[in-house]
């Protein structure tokens, strides 16, 4: 699952000297032409307000900016947009990535990349996966706030029916080559219930071995008691305690991000919240605030995490399934180039970045909490 790690990791690679772009901007999903004409017309404005700043160099960049404004004119790449999109250029050519977040348009043109809006988009991120528990189709799928599709892992049964016929097919060769006796000291209920329980052990270790190593939450759909089975046999220790009660198999991949897509919302929101609500509790002496101070901590070595006020909730224009949206708004003041420079400090250092609401402590001033 992307979580942006990649893109990052390859843009702090590419950190030189020369001079580069960034480009953030809203998006629409299945886009008409009257959303994409809406989409095309940011784009165009800011790439007229990138070669009228003061940092712009046609020289090192116009071939770029050349390659840029043909996407105007491709209603293709348009239309397979998600809710934003992010552009980063340089003399080499662009790179563009699609967004699964709400952002605020910005821009940046300077001698590196703008990565702050991307690491704070993945601190909103609402990625997950659902565990559809069934007996005629189990899967795991993935989920983002724009789709939720389902991905092939090694060792999931194909259905409880495929997995019993071939279980009782061995077991009948067994018994006629004379490997055993005709009776096995089993009750029909108990052979049953031995297979029921094996067929639960092969989905939880095909799914625990695929999600081995990642944190994303993980959603359930079934019902309760197969709910509950699989939750003791799951090594994977980020589980939801809600799950979606019922059968899951008839659901197709858009009519699950539909019923999942509240569960995962109101969990990221608690998420954000609680790490406000941790750094409340947290003594004086072990806090910080203010951009300066939280980067002089972070050069230190003492930053473990910096909380950044930056993102607005809305209730306008809300999408289906969503009691509201979070936008990511950064204002285009001076201060974003110090933001930049707290976010990679804390990133080079080993810290974590978490954005919050816009209101969450009051002011914009971002908040540290430190190590030691």
């Amino acid at each position: 699952m992307n979580t942006y790690n990649t893109i990052l990791t390859n843009l702090l690679k590419t950190d030189t000297n020369d001079i580069k772009l960034t480009i953030y901007q809203p998006t629409h999903q299945a886009s008409s032409g009257q959303k994409i004409q809406e989409d095309t017309i940011r784009f165009k404005n800011a790439l007229k307000a990138i070669k009228q700043s003061d940092d712009y160099n046609d020289a090192m960049l116009g071939k770029t900016m050349r390659s840029l404004e043909t996407l105007l004119d491709d209603a293709e790449f348009w239309k397979r947009r998600r809710r934003g999109l992010a552009v980063f250029a340089d003399m080499q050519g662009y790179q563009t990535v699609s967004l699964d977040e709400d952002i605020a348009e910005t821009y940046y043109v300077g001698r590196h990349f703008f990565i702050s809006p991307l690491v704070l988009l993945q601190s909103l991120s609402s990625r997950y996966y659902v565990l559809d528990i069934n007996l005629t189709r189990p899967r795991l799928l993935e989920g983002s706030p724009s789709s939720c599709t389902e991905i092939v892992i090694d060792g999931m049964p194909e259905s409880f029916e495929v997995m019993t016929a071939n279980v009782e097919y061995s077991k009948e060769l067994q018994h006629q080559s004379g490997g055993t006796s005709g009776f096995h000291g089993h009750t029909d209920d108990a052979a049953v219930q031995e297979n029921t329980m094996r067929y639960y052990r092969k989905i939880s270790e095909a799914a625990s071995a695929h999600l081995s190593g990642h944190t994303e939450p993980l959603l359930l759909i079934g019902v309760e008691n197969r709910v509950g089975e699989i939750r003791q046999l799951l090594s994977y220790p980020h589980i939801l305690d809600e799950y979606i009660e019922g059968n899951g198999e008839a659901m197709n991949e858009q009519a699950l991000h539909s019923a999942t897509t509240p569960i995962i919302e109101r969990y990221s929101k608690k998420q954000r919240s609680d790490a406000v609500a941790l750094f409340n509790r947290i003594a004086p002496t072990h806090t910080l605030v203010g951009l300066e101070n939280i980067e002089v901590a972070s050069i230190e070595g003492r930053v473990a995490t910096v909380l950044i006020p930056c993102y607005r909730q809305t209730t306008d224009t809300v999408r289906e399934g969503y009691d509201e949206l979070v936008v990511l708004q950064l204002n285009g003041s001076p201060n974003n180039e110090e933001l930049e420079s707290l976010v990679r400090s804390v990133l080079s250092t080993g810290g974590a970045v978490q954005a919050v609401a816009i209101d969450a402590f009051g002011d914009e001033q971002p908040r540290g909490v430190c190590r030691f």
